[in-house]
Order: C-alpha cells, then sequence, then structure tokens
C-alpha cells in the first residue's frame, strides 16, 4: 500500500488554481466548410510550452428556444497537463445560446473538471442585465450591461472584424464582460501586422491584433483572416490555440508546466523557512494587476527599479520582522472602519458566509486570548488539515470539504475563516524561493492578516509558516483575478541570511550528524537517496528533486521535515550500534467522502464507524475501508490491492498486515470518521 512511486511528492512550488484558464481565446465558432470541418465539427489545437496537450471540439445549430430563434453551441475541451510530477486532465463542456444576427451571449453553462475538482458556471442575459452563477462563489453575481459591452468571444470578433478588418483602423477600446471575473473590463486591441498563416491544410492572409486587459495586464494576440469567420489563433501567455482538424484528437501528448511556475535562480538553499534576509535582482512580466514602483514597496519589502508596462526590472530586498502578538487587537475583534469592509465580507472564492466555515472557524477559534492568537489557530489548523494536491479545491468551501489543494485553495480558506469570526484578511501572490531542482522562485499566494496598529501581518499556511514568512516571498499585488500570473524571466540572488545559522553552528553540525552521513537504497525501487549535511541541518537528497532539512529528533527519535511535518525520518542501528537503515515516512490524509452502500448486520459495531471510501485528492484515488474476516481492510486503487489490518493498538492505530504502514483515523467533535491518515514508511539500507 503507497508505494515508494505512489508517494504524494512534497512540493514547495505553489501556485493559484488552473481555474478556467482557458478564459482567453476559446473557440467558439461559426463553423466554415473546409478541411477543419468533420462532422459538422469544428476542431482547435491547444499548445502550451510549443507542446500540443489539448483541443477544442466545437458544433453549432440553429434551433428554436423560448420562441426564439437562437444559434446552439457546444463546445468540448481536453487538456493533460504535468505539474511537479501530479499529471492530471483538464476537461471543460460548455452550452452557449447566441443571437443570430448579432450573436450576443444570451446563455452559458460550463462545467470544468480538473483532475478530483469540479466546477460550474451559468451566465444569462435578460435585456440589459447579466447573472452570473459560480460554484466559485456562495452568491449569484448581478451586471448592468449596456448595449457597446460585449457579451463574449463572439461578440467580440465581430466587432474585430468590422473595426479593424472592413474599416481599417488601427487601434479600438471595448468594454467585455469577463464571466469567470464577475465583472465588467476595459481592454485596448491594435493592429500590429499582417501575417500569412498555414493551418489545416490552407493557406490565410490574416491580420494580427494584440489585445491588452486595461485592468490585468494580460495580452492576448488574434490572428483574423478575411477568409474565415471567426479567430484563427490566439496566444497568450504560454498557451496557443490554432484552427486545426479532427486528426488533432489522436496527437495530444501532456504538456509539462514547471517552467511556466519555476524560475532558476543561482543559489540554493535548503532551509528555506530560516531565510531572514535575502537581496535579488529580477525581472519579472506578471499579469493580474496593473502595477507601479510604490506598489512593489510594502513593509519588509523595498524594490528599487522601474515598472513600465507591468515590467518589472530591479533590486528587491526583503526582510520581515517576526510580529510575536504584541498589542494584538481583542477576540472577538470588532472593526467598524469603512476601509476594512472588503476583507470581512465573502468574496469570490471565499465563501466566509458559508455557515459551515462560520462553525468551524469559531469551534478553531474559541477561548483565544486576542486575534492574533486566534489568527495563528486557524492558520495552523489550515497547515496541518489542508493536504497539498494540485489542482487544489479552487474555493474555501471547496477546499475544506475535500481537505486538500495548492496555495491559493490554502489561502482563500484561511482568509475566509479568519473574516467568518472578524479578522480582516486577505490573499497576496506573487512567488517564494524553492529549494526544487536546484532552487528557484515559484509562483505562489499566501495571506495578510490585519492587526491593527500592527498592519498586515503576512502567513502562509500552504508552506507550514503559520505565524510569518520566510524572507524568500517577493510579493507582487493582491489576489483580484484568475489571471494572475507572475512570469519570472530572471533571478540573481546577491545575498541572504539565515536565521540562527553562522559558520561555527554549521561546522558543528556537520560533526554531530557524521554518524548519519552516507547513501542509503530503497529495499525494492533501487533508488539511492544520500543523508547529508545542508545549511547546519541533517538532510536528505531526493536525486533530480530537492534537497529536504530535518529538524533534530524527538524524544522517539522522530525527525520532522522543515518543510512539512507531514515527513519525517528515522534511522536503526545494527548489532554494532552502527547506523543501519534510514526509515522514510510521509503521513498521507485523506478525507472521507461517503459511507458504504450498505452494512451488514453481521458486522460489530466497533469497525462500523470506518467503513466507506476516502479521497486522495492528490490523485484523485478513492481508498475503500471495508470489513474483513473479523478486522479492517483498505482496497488500494494505485496498488490494486486490499490490505488488512491488524487489530489497533491503544492509541487507536492500527498496522497493516506486512508490518510497514500505520493507519489511524481522526474525528469531529460529535465522534465521526471524517479522515484516514496513512503513516506510509519506506525503508532504506545503508550502503557500504
Amino acid at each position: 500500500m503507497i508505494s515508494l512511486n505512489n508517494l504524494h511528492r512534497i512540493k514547495k512550488i505553489l501556485f493559484f488554481t488552473f481555474i478556467c484558464f482557458l478564459q482567453f481565446g476559446l473557440a467558439k465558432c461559426k463553423p466554415p466548410t473546409d478541411d477543419s470541418l468533420s462532422n459538422d465539427k469544428t476542431y482547435y489545437a491547444i499548445e502550451i510550452n510549443n507542446v500540443l496537450c489539448g483541443y477544442t471540439e466545437a458544433s453549432q445549430k440553429n434551433v428554436l428556444k423560448d420562441g426564439q430563434n437562437v444559434i446552439e453551441q457546444e463546445l468540448n475541451v481536453f487538456i493533460m497537463l504535468s505539474v511537479l510530477g501530479s499529471e492530471f486532465n483538464s476537461e471543460m463542456k460548455m452550452k452557449s445560446y447566441l443571437d443570430p444576427e448579432t450573436r450576443r451571449n444570451l446563455y452559458t453553462k460550463g462545467d470544468i473538471k480538473q483532475g478530483a475538482i469540479e466546477k460550474e458556471f451559468e451566465v444569462i442575459l435578460e435585456g440589459n442585465d447579466a447573472t452570473i452563477t459560480s460554484s466559485l462563489s456562495s452568491q449569484p453575481i448581478k451586471l448592468e450591461l449596456s448595449e457597446n459591452v460585449l457579451s463574449g468571444n463572439d461578440e467580440l470578433f465581430l466587432r474585430l472584424k468590422e473595426n479593424i478588418l472592413n474599416q481599417g483602423m488601427d487601434e479600438v477600446t471595448y468594454d467585455i464582460l469577463e464571466a469567470i471575473e464577475g465583472e465588467i473590463q476595459n481592454s485596448s486591441f491594435k493592429k500590429l501586422r499582417e501575417e500569412e498563416l498555414e493551418l489545416a491544410g490552407k493557406k490565410y492572409k490574416t491580420i494580427v491584433i494584440e489585445q491588452k486587459n486595461n485592468k490585468t495586464g494580460v495580452k492576448i494576440t488574434y490572428w483574423l483572416s478575411p477568409d474565415y469567420d471567426y479567430f484563427l489563433k490566439t496566444e497568450v501567455m504560454n498557451r496557443k490555440i490554432y484552427l486545426a482538424d479532427h486528426t488533432v484528437v489522436d496527437k495530444i501528448k501532456v504538456a509539462n508546466m514547471n517552467e511556466s511556475i519555476l524560475t532558476k535562480t543561482n543559489v540554493f538553499i535548503s532551509d528555506v523557512p530560516s531565510i531572514n534576509y535575502m537581496k535579488l535582482k529580477a525581472e519579472i512580466d506578471p499579469s493580474g494587476n496593473k502595477l507601479t514602483v510604490e506598489d512593489l514597496n510594502i513593509p519588509g519589502q523595498k524594490f528599487t527599479g522601474t515598472v513600465e508596462d507591468n515590467h518589472i526590472s530591479g533590486i528587491f530586498e526583503i526582510a520581515h520582522e517576526k510580529y510575536d502578538g504584541t498589542n494584538a487587537p481583542p477576540f472577538p475583534p470588532n472593526y467598524d472602519n469603512k476601509s476594512f469592509k472588503e476583507y470581512l465580507q465573502p468574496d469570490i472564492a471565499i465563501e466566509s458566509d458559508d455557515p459551515v466555515l462560520i462553525e468551524k472557524a469559531k469551534e478553531i477559534t474559541e477561548d483565544s486570548k486576542d486575534s492574533w492568537e486566534a489568527a495563528t489557530k486557524l492558520s495552523k489548523w489550515v497547515a496541518e488539515n489542508i493536504s497539498y494536491a494540485i489542482p487544489g479545491g479552487g474555493t474555501a468551501k471547496k477546499t475544506y470539504e475535500i481537505r486538500a489543494g495548492e496555495c491559493g485553495s490554502h489561502s482563500f480558506l484561511l482568509a475566509a475563516f479568519c473574516r467568518a469570526v472578524g479578522i480582516p484578511a486577505r490573499v497576496v501572490w506573487g512567488a517564494m524561493y524553492v529549494p526544487n531542482f536546484g532552487g528557484g522562485f515559484g509562483q505562489h499566494g499566501w495571506n495578510e492578516i490585519y492587526m491593527g496598529e500592527n498592519g498586515w501581518i503576512p502567513v502562509d499556511a500552504t508552506a507550514f509558516e503559520t505565524d510569518f514568512v520566510d524572507a524568500g516571498h517577493i510579493r507582487i499585488a493582491e489576489y483580484e483575478s484568475v489571471a494572475s500570473s507572475f512570469n519570472g524571466n530572471n533571478f540573481e540572488v546577491l545575498d541572504y541570511k539565515l536565521a540562527t545559522k553562522n559558520v561555527d553552528e554549521i561546522k558543528e553540525g556537520a560533526v554531530k550528524f557524521e554518524a548519519f552521513i552516507g547513501k542509503y537504497k530503497h529495499d525494492k525501487s533501487g533508488k539511492t537517496f544520500e543523508v547529508l549535511e545542508k545549511d547546519g541541518n541533517l538532510s536528505v537528497d531526493i536525486p533530480g528533486q530537492m534537497v529536504l532539512p530535518f529538524n533534530e529528533a524527538d524524544e522517539e527519535g522522530r525527525r520532522y521535515c522543515k518543510l512539512s511535518p507531514r515527513l519525517y525520518i528515522n534511522f536503526n542501528k545494527d548489532e554494532n550500534g552502527k547506523v543501519s537503515e534510514m526509515m522514510f515516512h510521509e503521513i498521507v490524509s485523506m478525507t472521507r467522502k461517503s459511507d458504504p452502500k450498505e452494512i451488514k448486520e453481521d458486522i460489530p459495531e466497533k469497525y462500523k464507524p470506518y467503513l466507506g471510501s476516502y479521497l486522495f485528492a492528490a490523485v484523485n484515488a478513492e481508498f475503500t475501508v471495508s470489513y474483513d474476516n473479523n478486522t479492517l481492510s483498505i482496497y488500494d486503487p494505485l496498488e490494486k490491492e486490499n490490505v488488512k489490518l491488524q487489530q489497533p493498538d491503544a492509541n487507536g492505530r492500527w498496522l497493516d498486515e506486512y508490518n510497514k504502514h500505520t493507519i489511524y483515523f481522526d474525528f469531529d467533535k460529535d465522534g465521526k470518521v471524517t479522515s484516514l491518515n496513512i503513516d506510509a514508511t519506506n525503508k532504506f539500507e545503508r550502503e557500504e
């Protein structure tokens, strides 16, 4: 059960959820009569990082709906992605109804599935009123649209065709309904050049047009032709969508997104939480917020350089003073200042008005002496109870339900928890230094919590920095848009310091760890990990991935990873007292998903509370606990085997039949089982 290859690898590169990243340039088209048409369907290829990894399949027909002639469009999107070793498919099915003359979007319903996560949205236009319902928000969003506000890509295409192709205008500006954002945003368009394209076996003369969203800074490039009745090609960030034929379905393969979210740098630091000062030179092209130099200068972060058309070039100096709770506001707090209103109310993906989240937040913060103690209790709960998974829960409520997510999911949930008990909180984003692949900066999100006269205090529950953030965090802005993207280009670390680490301490560590240092081979896979001293810590080098630093041993000899307490190691000695084995542990948590369909009457009562299915969100797999011959057993879908458990010890911990993995369960305040935990153990024998 849970082999080394199936371990949920520790990953410190964390980034905002992929929610609707296909919102840019999705092909919803009026099918032409040419080679791209197959069985009344039009196909577009999707490339990410120059890898053909997906396609769209579109069709349309004229129908009568509610007494009105409309165009019914159906769109299916399929993409295969890999991020930091996790592979998952993204799928979207969308149906729309359009006005046949203007192509104004009258109705759209979309269903998105990414791994174990499902999301839905619906847009209804009635007259000049738009109602947007989404699983990202607890309340519908209502907007008033004038006739000049464009409702979607089809209407945008017609307007560009008329203004730039037919009238010869070089620049235009439109207000556009951005349904996923839940607001109207202004964009500028300009003609760049003329270009010939060959797509789906046919040549086209095109005009290339660039769109710039004047709120988020996102730039999108379109290729239009007078010989084709929709966009031929679209590019945004690292994605390309272009006209293809039906054979594209059989050509796609998995696209690796690592380079999109990680920019390598010149130094390697394993003990990331101990970074208390960093100076670095950076080149960044972020999107999601319009930025100025002033936006990058905040308490704990100084920026010297330029910001031109959202291109950041200059020097960051980062040193966050750790807040100890001095003069923290009382709890529960009472903020009447209108300036904090937006940080106390629900928002997209932050359902702080949800009764379940409110009740849980109150339970966690009960008897807190002040707001800082309450906030750190909430941060600690999120860190310890929300596993890491790509893609994430997407919203605070969904993350709470499946107990898994990436950095955006963790941050949304912590913000919702804080707001639910009256503590102002917000989500911010940028990047953080990570030890993966030799060191670099990965796109990341975390929280800032308001502590009265002490200002906004940063915390990072995803990185288990529950009451601080290390100085490897580069803050760009508050999170405002699903278009947020760090887009780092170049980083050079000029200087850095580690807390309480000096030359003498590092030398002392090298001597202290001498008995453990060496190479250890996994007993089954043959993989070799090296134990070494790094930055004054006993560390484990996982080849090709990272070096993990570990804390000092506790009373039971367990050394917990400084990057995640879900990982720990311990060592065994031979009869001569020499270290001979390293036991590498990972605690894997699975949220209870459902009870069994039926429970037989002859099953003893003491086993019944545990029966059911448990979701391992990181790999979208369900483990099933059942009763088997006077004990429990767990079906592992990854190894395709049923593993019996031995009877539990006095602490309620069950050992599997192979004496390898330890299993234990979590309960809520009413005594109901909420999750299954596997202390997955892999043995490494020391090489001579």
